[in-house]
This record gives structure tokens, C-alpha cells and sequence, in this order.
């Protein structure tokens, strides 16, 4: 049990490793610099989060393991459905933290295990950029030490961790790896505009005026 408990807190470790390799000391990464062939073992476990706007936040994706404990497919629900009632505030104010200071926040949580007591759970969010720039994304991870008894895990929230980032102006730096891409919308060309064609036979302003010399005349005479 202690080593299945150290392989699944490895899992929030080596996942900030790898954010903070991507990070080269700019404020987030982008969200498509995220290759999850270097994470397999975190894919399961791991989340983002999208911010809509201030004030709106939402489940952009989620593994299988975060379904099963919520009991149900959590993409575009709000994130603060993984908590009870009287920590759902309070998330949200560290997932804005995340992504207003930006920071990264550590929490220690408590869930219901399989045999209905309380299990300890660890879960981390980290800042990620969209495509556009902008610290719009979160990273994050949750692991519990058993398997959650009954869905939803319901979180509570008994510890907070968080580390300001201070950037390093100096590194700026990009790689796109497709698997987290943003979804971009195709650029579809408008079609041209056909030319409106008409046919004229002779000029209705011909022989209104003496032609001037010098210029070029076309006879054309029948035999």
C-alpha cells in the first residue's frame, strides 16, 4: 500500500518536473507544448481547466480517473464541482490565483474512501497559456491514497501550498507538439466574386464625335 501511495504522489511530482521543464523560466507554458507521451502515467489523474472569462471557469479536459470519482463525464463542468459545498468558493479563488498571480498551488484534500472513511488526496494546478498568449489554462492533478467509496468525491480542502512565478524576460521559447494543441478553426478562403459579364455589341457612343487623327481606324467592307 505505501509504495502504491508513493507511485501515485510521483505522479503530481513528475508532472510539475515536466511543467516546469516546458516553463524555461516564462511565466506558463503554452498549452501545446504539452506532449503527453512525457506524462502517461499522470494522464489518467490530470485535468485542464479553461477560463471563459473572469468569472466564468470550466473542464476543458479530464481523465478517466477524475470521472470516475465525480461519477461522471466532467468535461465543460464548472471545477469547483469537485469540492463540497463550503470549499467550492475557496477553490475558485486558487484556481484565480493560479492564473492571475501566476502561481502554482498545492492542496491537500480529504475524500471518502472505500470503506467510508476519510482518505487523504493531493492535487496540483499549475498556469498554461493559450495559443494566443494569454494565462487562460490550468494543469492540474489529483490523486487520492484509496479509491473514492461513492461518487462524487466531494472534496475538502485542508491545506494550501503556493509558489508565485517570477519570470525570466530573458527566455522565450516555443515548441508545438499536436497532442494539446488548440482546436483552431479551419480558414476557409471567401469564394471570389465571379465577374459580372455582358455582352456589347458596338459602342452606343461611336459616331457622336469625329474621330481624331492619328488614331487607329478599323474598316471592315464586304466584297
Amino acid at each position: 500500500m505505501l509504495r502504491h501511495q508513493n507511485m501515485k504522489s510521483d505522479m503530481i511530482s513528475n508532472l510539475r518536473t515536466y511543467w516546469e521543464s516546458l516553463r524555461k523560466g516564462r511565466l506558463a507554458p503554452y498549452r501545446a507544448e504539452l506532449d503527453p507521451r512525457k506524462f502517461e502515467d499522470a494522464l489518467e489523474h490530470m485535468f485542464i481547466l479553461e477560463q471563459l472569462n473572469p468569472s466564468q471557469l470550466r473542464v476543458r479536459l479530464a481523465g478517466m480517473a477524475l470521472c470516475e470519482m465525480m461519477g461522471m463525464e466532467v468535461r465543460g463542468m464548472p471545477p469547483e464541482a469537485f469540492m463540497d459545498a463550503a470549499n467550492r468558493a475557496a477553490f475558485t479563488s486558487h484556481i484565480n490565483a493560479v492564473l492571475s498571480s501566476p502561481a502554482v498551488v498545492e492542496l491537500e484534500l480529504l475524500g471518502r474512501g472505500q470503506d467510508g472513511q476519510e482518505t487523504k488526496a493531493r492535487m496540483i494546478l499549475m498556469p498554461l497559456r493559450s495559443d494566443f498568449g494569454e494565462v487562460t489554462r490550468v494543469l492540474g492533478c489529483v490523486v487520492t491514497e484509496e479509491k473514492i467509496a461513492q461518487a462524487p468525491a466531494n472534496f475538502s480542502i485542508t491545506g494550501v501550498k503556493m509558489n508565485a512565478i517570477v519570470e525570466d524576460e530573458s527566455s522565450e521559447t516555443r515548441e508545438l507538439v499536436p497532442g494539446f494543441a488548440e482546436e483552431a478553426n479551419p480558414y476557409t478562403p471567401a469564394p471570389a466574386a465571379s465577374p459580372r459579364l455582358r455582352s456589347v455589341e458596338g459602342n452606343p457612343e461611336a459616331g457622336r464625335s469625329e474621330p481624331k487623327r492619328g488614331h487607329l481606324r478599323i474598316v471592315s467592307s464586304k466584297d
